[in-house]
């Protein structure tokens, strides 16, 4: 099983590259880029969307981060009071009652 899942994780390595290297090639024309406030030089279309998408991929990670660390500590808070009730359950169901006389 994991020498399947090796071997298609890299057929997708491989496809994703192909397409990034024909993506490339089919996008050379030179493009300028205006920010408002800059004014970037001419570079390639593929250059320019590349760079935006790791920019947007980085950015959307960054203001990802305090959610997931919220329920990451919330899923751990839940995790301890799961295992103090576990034990809790154990130690009543192995507690031995006297009979009344």
């Amino acid at each position: 099983m994991k020498l399947i899942k090796s071997l298609f994780s890299l057929a997708l390595l491989i496809a994703l590259l192909l397409l990034g290297i024909w993506f490339t090639l089919r996008n050379q024309q030179p493009v300028p880029l205006d920010l408002l406030f800059i004014k970037l030089p001419e570079n390639s279309l593929a250059l320019w969307l590349i760079l935006s998408l790791i920019v947007g991929l980085s950015l959307g990670l960054v203001l990802m981060l305090p959610w997931v660390a919220r329920y990451k500590a919330k899923l751990l808070s839940n995790q301890r009071l799961l295992k103090q009730q576990k034990e809790e359950l154990h130690k009543l169901r192995t507690l031995t009652f006297k009979a009344p006389e």
